[in-house]
Protein backbone atom coordinates (compact mmCIF):
# COMPACT_ATOMS: atom_id res chain seq x y z
CA UNK A 1 0.00 0.00 0.00
CA UNK A 2 3.04 2.40 0.34
CA UNK A 3 2.97 2.50 -3.62
CA UNK A 4 -0.17 4.44 -2.97
CA UNK A 5 1.15 7.50 -0.34
CA UNK A 6 2.32 8.80 -3.91
CA UNK A 7 -0.22 11.03 -5.22
CA UNK A 8 -0.10 10.57 -8.88
CA UNK A 9 0.23 6.76 -8.38
CA UNK A 10 -3.51 6.90 -6.20
CA UNK A 11 -4.93 9.81 -9.26
CA UNK A 12 -4.16 6.96 -11.64
CA UNK A 13 -5.59 4.77 -9.75
CA UNK A 14 -8.83 6.48 -9.39
CA UNK A 15 -8.79 7.17 -13.00
CA UNK A 16 -8.68 3.88 -13.48
CA UNK A 17 -11.78 3.09 -11.36
CA UNK A 18 -13.95 6.11 -12.40
CA UNK A 19 -12.92 5.37 -16.27
CA UNK A 20 -16.54 3.98 -17.31
CA UNK A 21 -15.07 0.38 -18.15
CA UNK A 22 -12.64 0.11 -15.56
CA UNK A 23 -9.88 -0.24 -18.53
CA UNK A 24 -8.47 3.05 -19.95
CA UNK A 25 -5.62 3.16 -22.39
CA UNK A 26 -2.54 5.36 -21.71
CA UNK A 27 -3.72 7.97 -24.05
CA UNK A 28 -7.14 8.36 -21.80
CA UNK A 29 -5.17 8.17 -18.48
CA UNK A 30 -2.83 11.27 -19.82
CA UNK A 31 -6.26 12.64 -20.73
CA UNK A 32 -7.63 12.73 -17.22
CA UNK A 33 -4.33 13.41 -15.67
CA UNK A 34 -2.88 16.10 -17.72
CA UNK A 35 -0.38 17.25 -14.76
CA UNK A 36 1.62 14.13 -15.39
CA UNK A 37 4.07 13.97 -18.06
CA UNK A 38 4.02 11.56 -20.76
CA UNK A 39 7.25 9.29 -19.70
CA UNK A 40 6.26 10.02 -16.43
CA UNK A 41 3.34 8.26 -16.85
CA UNK A 42 4.98 5.31 -18.01
CA UNK A 43 7.36 5.14 -15.00
CA UNK A 44 4.05 5.11 -12.44
CA UNK A 45 2.20 2.29 -14.92
CA UNK A 46 5.68 -0.06 -14.60
CA UNK A 47 5.61 0.57 -10.81
CA UNK A 48 2.03 -0.16 -10.37
CA UNK A 49 2.44 -3.34 -12.00
CA UNK A 50 5.03 -4.45 -10.72
CA UNK A 51 3.49 -4.46 -7.11
CA UNK A 52 0.83 -5.75 -8.23
CA UNK A 53 -1.99 -3.47 -8.54
CA UNK A 54 -2.88 -3.03 -11.93
CA UNK A 55 -2.18 -5.36 -15.37
CA UNK A 56 -1.94 -4.46 -18.85
CA UNK A 57 -4.57 -6.06 -21.71
CA UNK A 58 -4.04 -5.87 -25.03
CA UNK A 59 -6.72 -6.02 -27.65
CA UNK A 60 -5.87 -7.55 -31.18
CA UNK A 61 -5.09 -4.39 -33.47
CA UNK A 62 -6.93 -5.37 -36.45
CA UNK A 63 -9.64 -3.32 -37.53
CA UNK A 64 -8.46 -0.79 -35.25
CA UNK A 65 -8.06 2.71 -36.91
CA UNK A 66 -4.52 4.45 -36.68
CA UNK A 67 -4.05 5.82 -33.63
CA UNK A 68 -6.79 4.08 -31.71
CA UNK A 69 -5.51 2.23 -28.37
CA UNK A 70 -5.22 -1.31 -28.02
CA UNK A 71 -3.29 -1.45 -24.59
CA UNK A 72 -5.70 -0.86 -21.60
CA UNK A 73 -5.11 -0.97 -17.75
CA UNK A 74 -6.84 -2.28 -15.37
CA UNK A 75 -7.20 -3.30 -11.78
CA UNK A 76 -6.14 -6.70 -10.70
CA UNK A 77 -8.03 -8.85 -8.52
CA UNK A 78 -5.90 -8.50 -5.70
CA UNK A 79 -6.29 -4.89 -5.70
CA UNK A 80 -9.73 -4.35 -6.03
CA UNK A 81 -10.01 -7.09 -3.32
CA UNK A 82 -7.67 -4.90 -1.49
CA UNK A 83 -9.05 -1.75 -1.76
CA UNK A 84 -12.66 -3.21 -1.60
CA UNK A 85 -11.26 -4.20 2.03
CA UNK A 86 -9.95 -0.74 3.21
CA UNK A 87 -12.89 1.29 2.02
CA UNK A 88 -10.25 2.73 -0.98
CA UNK A 89 -11.16 3.43 -4.27
CA UNK A 90 -15.21 2.96 -4.22
CA UNK A 91 -15.89 2.67 -8.11
CA UNK A 92 -19.50 4.52 -7.65
CA UNK A 93 -17.71 7.98 -6.61
CA UNK A 94 -15.54 7.88 -9.11
CA UNK A 95 -17.55 7.09 -11.65
CA UNK A 96 -19.87 9.92 -10.55
CA UNK A 97 -16.49 12.18 -10.96
CA UNK A 98 -15.19 10.85 -13.98
CA UNK A 99 -18.71 11.75 -15.39
CA UNK A 100 -18.16 15.06 -15.30
CA UNK A 101 -15.09 15.50 -16.95
CA UNK A 102 -16.21 17.15 -20.29
CA UNK A 103 -14.78 15.24 -22.85
CA UNK A 104 -12.33 15.54 -26.62
CA UNK A 105 -14.23 13.83 -29.26
CA UNK A 106 -10.61 11.94 -29.38
CA UNK A 107 -11.20 10.73 -25.66
CA UNK A 108 -14.77 10.28 -26.78
CA UNK A 109 -13.44 8.01 -30.08
CA UNK A 110 -10.57 6.13 -27.26
CA UNK A 111 -13.55 5.42 -24.93
CA UNK A 112 -15.58 3.72 -27.95
CA UNK A 113 -12.61 0.99 -28.46
CA UNK A 114 -13.97 -2.23 -27.25
CA UNK A 115 -11.71 -3.68 -24.72
CA UNK A 116 -10.29 -7.11 -24.90
CA UNK A 117 -12.12 -9.96 -22.98
CA UNK A 118 -15.66 -8.24 -24.90
CA UNK A 119 -15.40 -5.36 -22.57
CA UNK A 120 -17.11 -2.31 -24.25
Amino acid sequence: MSVLDDTTRANIIGTIVGHPKGTPSKKELEYYNPSIAASTLTDHLIRLEEVGLIEVIERDREGLERGQPYRFFQLTDAARELFDRNNLFEPDAYRELFAEVEKTDEIEAAEGVERPNGQN
